[in-house]
């Protein structure tokens, strides 16, 4: 591997790949946040009008089935908003 090369975890991408599916047509960003952790953004139509806790079950679900457990505590917190939410450009 080359010097300063960053790979993504392989369970950065999985989960990424499962929200894409559990919630098509959303837009799913991530960051690492430390070393080992990373913080990942959903942006999603289906958000419009649901609750945080709701939001937070339906996400968290796919997480705890798409990654190992190990790698799940290695999600810092998956931030869910309706597109309606984001800041104007």
């Amino acid at each position: 591997m080359a010097e300063g090369t960053v790979t993504t975890p392989e369970y950065v991408a999985k989960l990424i790949e499962q929200l894409q599916q559990r919630f098509p047509g959303g837009q799913v960003s991530y960051q690492q946040v430390r070393a080992d952790r990373y913080r990942f953004v959903l942006v999603w139509n289906g958000f419009e009008g649901m609750g945080h806790p709701e939001r937070q079950r339906l996400v968290w679900d796919v997480a705890d089935v798409a990654v190992a457990k190990a790698d799940v505590l290695k999600v810092a917190m998956i931030i869910t908003l309706a597109p309606s939410e984001l800041p104007e450009e």
